[in-house]
């Protein structure tokens, strides 16, 4: 029998074997190759997996071929199993890959939602601010800033090209460029230094004096120190101050309250947490970029020779009681330190500049430094080292929206305006309630003197237009309404509205607000005498007596005829007594009662709206420097007192956003022209040609305040 092999047709036969052979052999290679190809991509989770179930172990070279001794049948079944074992495990880790876009989704949701309010708000305001195109200080206040905000870091990763954000970012933060052709640099235009330049170039004025800048409430930056939790995203950055503290509150709220919020025990640090004033002349001249606070000041200083040698910042922890401040900071001792050094250095005493709140640390300064329950510096010292105090703005008296603060957690514009709007926005009264009632230092802008100063039910010694025909007045003697009609609470004086704040507060509150501070009136040299050394009254000057002291001289300078917040329409959650207000937890039962009043003239939102500052009422900004510490009882040493008014004279916001130089409401009056040239006479050795000014009614009022 003839072989198959030995035929043509076996011959073609076999040439058609060899062929599928190679042909299995080819797809078997390729195979194998597809497979170490996916091992290779694959997770290394996902390879460990399939190495577990082929017997193998990673990154070993699968065999091609049919290997001996086994049936070509076995093989495909043992590929396929394979095949199917890592296709289920691929796709596990596929979905796992899958699902972290998919969690992270709400953040880029959210972070697209936060980015077009910032766009918006942004579009709108350009509209608003361009409306007057030769007006460039708009854009440079634009420019200024958008410099301070990391757009990169509230937009989607996959938007733009990181490279793309930072120009993009870059370009907008320029301030007003001009390139020097000759030597192709770029300059920058940061201010315009005036008064400065034009009282050194006509009164030929240099600096004499060291010089310490003492700033008010809110306006220092703090910075975060903690190194637990959530804390460690924001180290050693600002969570009051700068951007941060906006995508804080935007994107991290719990986390921002938890560090701004002081231990309800202590008062001082919550466990775990801890933050720091700012330090150096940049810890409040700017509250973010382009929204200058001492920021003017310092340049305009600087024009007369001033640097960081002659002139500090002396930023504390607003938040802190002024005990609490030398306790925790030792404050008050690194600011006598400060004074001592800068005379025994340049031979020459100290200008304590203040602004706001500052005015009152320095009124408890100069008790602590004399006391001996505080630096025991003798009752000489503040006559050997200060010249001269200029009040900026200064709350002597207090500031009743604290007291609305306190009792319902509405703090309308107790903080920079900037703040306002996302405190307003993205927390609710029972926050903000809880937050303010943990500062301690804002307990110390309560209203001072009671009804003595603030009137009572039958008026106030700055009531206007009472008896007039038309328009209605409403008297300021009732600090707090509530003649809603659907109450029996009776209306409060500021003494029933400080009484009412005790039964409102929780007992821990109460106590630390009871320990720190007072906010009554001493008639008699005994009271003063008995009290001499009670650190409760050092921030009230109706309690205590200027330093002994009578080479130096107070400046009070402040604005008026802007409308200020005075007194309160408030309404209660059904409740029929104030001891039924007494609040462990939750939302403040009182709120104020905003239905409008269209028939009184200065009433709006259930707001009585008084002279001021815009923020201080004129009675706390001027009484004791026109009246009150001209008398021997509270000045018994003959401090010379000198009084400037300035009347609030802003520029339309599409001319200057912050009103111009004319402006002297509370912060932008640290930019006016006229109250900077008196401030820069006074440290220049001028204080002499600087006398009283009076623009208002502040004489007539204090006429009506019955204090000897």
């Amino acid at each position: 029998m003839t072989k198959e092999a030995d035929t043509p047709q076996g011959s073609h036969s076999g040439s058609a074997r060899r062929r599928r052979k190679r042909r299995n052999s080819n797809q078997a290679n390729n195979g194998a190759a597809n497979d170490r190809t996916t091992v290779a991509n694959a997770p290394k989770r996902t390879v460990a997996k399939i190495a577990e179930h082929s017997g193998s172990e990673p990154n070993t070279p699968t065999a091609t071929g049919t290997p001996r001794g086994e049936s070509h049948a076995g093989v495909r079944s043992q590929e396929l199993a394979s095949a199917i074992i890592k296709t289920k495990l691929l796709d596990q880790d596929i979905d796992v890959i899958k699902a972290a876009p998919l969690a992270a989704g709400r953040v880029k949701r959210r972070r697209w939602f936060i980015a077009g309010l910032v766009f918006g708000g942004l579009a709108a305001l350009s509209g608003i601010l361009y409306a007057n195109p030769t007006k460039s200080v708009h854009i440079d206040w634009m420019h200024e800033v958008l410099g301070d905000f990391d757009f990169s870091s509230i937009l989607p990763d996959s938007l733009l090209p990181d490279d793309f954000i930072k120009d993009i970012t870059r370009l907008l933060s320029l301030d007003s460029i001009g390139a020097d052709s000759a030597t192709s640099t770029v300059s920058y235009s940061k201010g315009d230094f005036q008064p400065a330049l034009t009282l050194v170039s006509e009164e030929k004025l240099e600096k004499v004096h060291n010089v310490i800048l003492i700033p008010g409430i809110i306006s220092s930056g703090l910075e975060s120190w903690s190194t637990a939790n959530c804390s460690r995203p924001y180290f050693r950055q600002r969570m009051w101050g700068t951007s941060t503290m906006f995508k804080a509150i935007l994107l991290d709220k719990e986390c921002w309250v938890q560090h701004m919020m002081l231990d309800k025990k202590t008062g001082l640090d919550p466990p775990g947490i801890k933050l720091r004033a700012a330090k150096g002349l940049d810890a409040a001249d700017y509250f973010i970029t382009g929204y200058w606070i001492w920021g003017k000041a310092i340049e305009n200083l600087a024009v007369l020779g001033y640097d960081s040698n002659d002139m500090a910042l002396a930023a504390y922890d607003w938040r802190l009681s002024y005990h609490d401040l030398e306790r925790r900071d030792q404050y008050f001792s690194t600011l006598k330190g400060q004074i001592e050094v800068a005379q025994k250095s340049t031979g020459k005493k100290t200008v304590l500049v203040t602004h706001s709140m500052g005015s009152q640390v320095t009124q408890y300064f100069m008790k602590w430094v004399e006391s001996k329950n505080g630096s025991n510096g003798g009752p000489s010292w503040v006559n050997e080292h200060i010249e001269a105090i200029v009040n900026l703005a200064g709350t002597p008296l207090g500031v009743p929206k604290t007291l609305s603060s306190l009792l319902s957690g509405e703090q309308r514009e107790t903080v920079q305006p900037l703040a306002n709007y996302l405190l307003d926005h993205f927390m609710n009264r029972n926050e903000l309630a809880r937050v303010f009632r943990s500062w301690t230092g804002l307990m110390s802008l309560l209203p001072k003197g009671g009804n003595a100063v603030w009137g009572d039910l039958l008026g106030a010694p700055d009531d206007i237009g009472l008896g007039d025909t038309a328009p209605e007045m409403v008297s300021y003697g009732a600090q707090i309404r509530f003649d809603d009609g659907t109450s029996r609470l009776a209306n409060q004086t500021m003494d029933d509205a400080m009484q009412l704040l005790t039964r409102v507060l929780d007992e821990d509150a109460l106590r630390l607000l009871q320990r720190n501070y007072k906010y009554g009136l001493f008639r008699t040299q005994k009271e003063m005498d008995s009290h001499a050394d009670d650190y409760r009254v050092w921030t009230n000057p109706l309690q205590h007596q200027l330093p002994n002291a009578p080479n130096m001289t107070i400046f009070c300078l402040y604005g008026h005829g802007a409308t200020t917040e005075r007194a309160y329409y408030y309404t209660a959650d059904s409740t029929e007594s104030v001891d039924d207000l007494r609040e462990e937890a939750g939302t403040p039962a009182l709120r104020i009662d905003k239905r409008q009043r269209t028939h009184l003239e200065n009433v709006d939102i259930g707001i009585v709206h008084g002279e001021g500052d815009g923020t201080v009422p004129l009675l706390s900004l001027g009484y004791m420097c026109a009246s009150g510490w001209r008398k021997p009882l509270y000045n018994p040493h003959g401090v010379r007192i000198v009084t400037r008014e300035f009347a609030h004279s802003p520029l339309a916001a599409f001319k200057d956003i912050r009103g111009g130089a004319g402006a002297s409401d509370h912060i932008n009056i640290l930019g006016n022209h006229n109250v900077t040239a008196d401030m820069l006479r006074i440290v220049a050795g001028r204080g002499h040609t600087v006398e009283d000014q009076f623009s208002s009614d502040i004489l007539k009022y204090a006429e009506r305040i019955n204090i000897p």
